[in-house]
């Protein structure tokens, strides 16, 4: 009877291991599906501002500073996004754990920047249907579905460019008394 007993346990252990290994399987590869897909929306996310860039560029009426700080932008945005598609994710955070050990301040420097952007980008999407006052102090417009500095009649769905509704944007001031 203990011999059956031990049997079983030995059957027990092997089973519940061989199950924990194909449970980590799966997950790692989920994981790496996840991975892949965020990727690639990086990828097309920054191919998306190469091209609202150029198109920014193309459509300035002068030669100057500016436009070609904007063409060198869009350039880079899309080295960039091809840079990102040739890689797989592990080898993505190998090189990048590689160029943080070369290059410490200027990892720092770019990861400082991005936290700033993302705040930035989470805390406007955060306001939604709020509209800034004159001192920073969020007024509500009334408008729940209105995204913060976009004009009503844009919408993610709308097929419009940030560049287009900036052009068409209505903007109004309001004067907060002291």
């Amino acid at each position: 009877m203990a011999r059956q007993a031990a049997g079983q346990g030995k059957q027990v252990a092997s089973e519940t291991s061989r199950q924990a290994r194909n449970l980590v399987g799966e997950a790692s590869e989920q994981f790496r599906q996840q991975a892949e897909t965020q990727q690639k929306r990086a990828a097309d996310g920054l191919r998306s501002l190469g091209a609202e860039l150029q198109s920014m560029a193309s459509r300035s009426e002068q030669d100057g500073v500016a436009s070609e700080v904007v063409r060198r932008a869009s350039g880079t945005a899309e080295q960039a996004a091809g840079w990102l598609e040739a890689r797989e994710p592990g080898e993505l955070v190998n090189e990048v754990r590689d160029y943080a050990r070369r290059h410490p301040g200027t990892f720092l420097a770019g990861a400082v920047v991005a936290g700033l952007l993302v705040g930035r980008l989470t805390r406007n999407v955060a306001a939604g249907g709020h509209e800034e006052g004159g001192q920073g102090e969020g007024q509500p417009t009334g408008q729940g579905s209105q995204r913060a500095g976009m004009p009503p009649e844009v919408s993610p769905d709308s097929g419009q460019t940030i560049s287009e509704a900036v052009g068409t944007a209505h903007v109004q001031r309001r004067e907060v008394a002291p």
